[in-house]
């Protein structure tokens, strides 16, 4: 699979393996993700139990543009956007591990709710501004993201969403919700192989979350609390046993 998301490009292998009847799959894949602000490549391994997907990741990340606070410091974007103008920047390449846990619940043929709760250890430094989740952390954090898809033959999938993000920073953990909706459709540049998603994220504030970062979240090169992701990908076969 060849991925375009902005702004960088991603490559993935992956390999399925039916088991049990082919009720249950194994699946094995590794890929390299290259963007302007960091590179990451990883390992994983998944197995999908009917509607339950069980997964586990270990890579590197190599932080190209890393923003790193002091105790004390404001970590709210305006700030974030001072330390880019002064080139206050730094780098550092550190290990990862992630579980995960996907339950997938097709209510009927026009409908599936997706939970995907995933776990991420990393060992980034301390307080240190995290781009796949827009948000300031230290290093190990649990996301919650849950989608109720209402598909359209015709059109794809449009799915409201909340996000729920639990962090530590200093001596606290934090949990915050966010909120937004995902867009997924097949333009057909390549016949039943490729697919589009775009995905929005805002944090209104501390309504029921534990941590108010109406200020601190999302993109600082942005004037609201907000997140988003553009992605294009294409499935190319590269193996086809059957023939």
């Amino acid at each position: 699979m060849v991925d375009l998301i902005f702004p960088g490009v991603q490559a993935t292998l992956e390999h399925r393996v039916p088991i049990y009847l082919g009720a249950n799959q194994l699946t094995l894949r590794g890929n390299a993700l290259y963007t302007i602000p960091f590179f990451e490549s990883q390992a994983d391994v998944e197995l999908r139990l009917l509607v339950l997907t069980l997964g586990a990741s270990g890579g590197f990340r190599n932080d190209e543009h890393q923003l790193t606070f002091e105790p004390g410091e404001n970590l709210d974007r305006h700030h974030r956007r001072l330390k880019d103008v002064d080139g206050d920047v730094g780098s550092s390449l550190y290990g990862f591990g992630e579980g995960r846990a996907t339950i997938s619940l097709p209510i009927n043929d026009y409908v599936l709710l997706n939970a995907i709760n995933t776990m991420r250890f990393q060992d980034s430094p301390d307080r240190t501004f995290d781009w796949r989740t827009a948000v300031v952390h230290d290093g190990m954090f649990f996301r919650s993201d849950i989608m109720l898809f209402l598909k359209h033959a015709d059109f794809g999938s449009f799915a409201p969403m909340v996000q729920i993000l639990n962090f530590g920073l200093g001596d606290n953990r934090f949990t915050q919700f966010n909120y937004g909706a995902a867009i997924v459709t097949r333009p057909g540049f390549v016949r039943r192989n490729d697919i589009f998603l775009f995905q929005l994220l805002f944090h209104p504030g501390s309504t029921f979350g534990s941590y108010d970062n109406v200020d601190g979240y999302g993109m600082h090169l942005f004037f609201a609390p907000i997140s988003f992701l553009i992605a294009y990908r294409v499935v190319l076969p590269v193996w086809r046993p059957e023939l």
